[in-house]
């Protein structure tokens, strides 16, 4: 009975390995285009905001913590990341807020972007330039002007709004689906060019974490951005400590388009190392 006790809780630690160990490209680098806005999407929430003179890493996230991780690639390794502005942070969470990934990279001197409160901890690794932002406070990164917006989750958390170029980009965060918030932020924002809009329909322990593809599609209707791109998705983790939507991307397109049949040309899908490129 212990032989097959050890034995099954051998096998329950190489599952659970296999949930949260990432793989990531090494050879992968990042190809600059002169956008006035390209994103790249590096794996989950984590992307490349490019303003052609301001490049931002957005929730960074190479060291995941065991029962959840990428069910993706990682597009670009951490080495092979290009020169950065700044580092773009929404919120708390391991896949959004990774220690280890922060204290390794190398740069401190870039400008890190953070919900208020966590400001110490980045200035504990050594970042040089930390600035925290509460709802509706701006600072700026390189040209992009940094607009904090609110967002609802379990934890403190920032949605961001990103303007250079005459090019406006909204970034959710993983916030859960609430009408007064988007047409709050639709009414500061008229114009928004493009919006990153997360649409995993994650659940911890049956508790919803961010929208699902469906709600996502209700927040563009509110919204109106000229593109949309999807993300918050690809992340896996034990049944049933966590679920997921299936097959997230193509339910978003499919409840889009039954609710606006015009918004077809407006989806931008990326798999990871994938970019899309705005030219105004």
């Amino acid at each position: 009975m212990n032989r097959h006790r050890r034995l099954l809780t051998l096998a329950l630690g190489f599952s659970l390995t296999a949930c949260y160990t990432p793989t990531v490209n090494p050879t992968r680098t990042y190809h600059p285009s002169d956008a006035d806005l390209s994103i790249t999407r590096i794996v989950h929430a984590s992307a490349i905001i490019d303003f052609r003179e301001t490049r931002i890493l957005l929730d960074p996230w190479y060291s995941p913590t065991p029962p959840l991780g990428p069910a993706e690639t990682i597009a670009v390794s951490l080495e092979n990341l290009p020169s950065l502005r700044g580092i773009l942070i929404t919120h708390k969470h391991d896949d959004h807020f990774d220690s280890e990934t922060l204290r390794n990279y190398p740069d401190k001197s870039v400008r890190v972007v953070v919900p208020r409160g966590l400001g110490a901890a980045l200035r504990t690794m050594g970042y040089e330039d930390v600035v925290e932002l509460g709802e509706w406070e701006r600072s700026q990164i390189g040209s992009v002007i940094v607009t904090a917006v609110p967002a609802l989750h379990r934890v403190p958390e920032n949605g961001y709004v990103l303007q250079a170029n005459s090019v406006t980009l909204y970034v959710a965060g993983d916030t859960r689906f609430d009408q007064t918030i988007f047409e709050r932020i639709a009414s500061f924002f008229p114009t928004i060019d493009a919006a990153l809009l997360p649409i995993g329909g994650i659940r911890i322990f049956f508790r919803r974490l961010d929208m699902s593809p469906e709600q996502a599609a209700d927040a563009f209707e509110i919204l109106h951005p000229g593109h949309v791109i999807p993300y918050h998705y690809g992340l896996r983790g034990p049944f049933p400590f966590f679920m997921s939507a299936s097959d997230p991307t193509k339910s978003f397109t499919e409840a889009l388009l039954a609710q606006d049949e015009q918004a077809r040309g407006a989806i931008v899908v990326l798999d990871t190392g994938q970019s899309w490129h705005h030219y105004r």
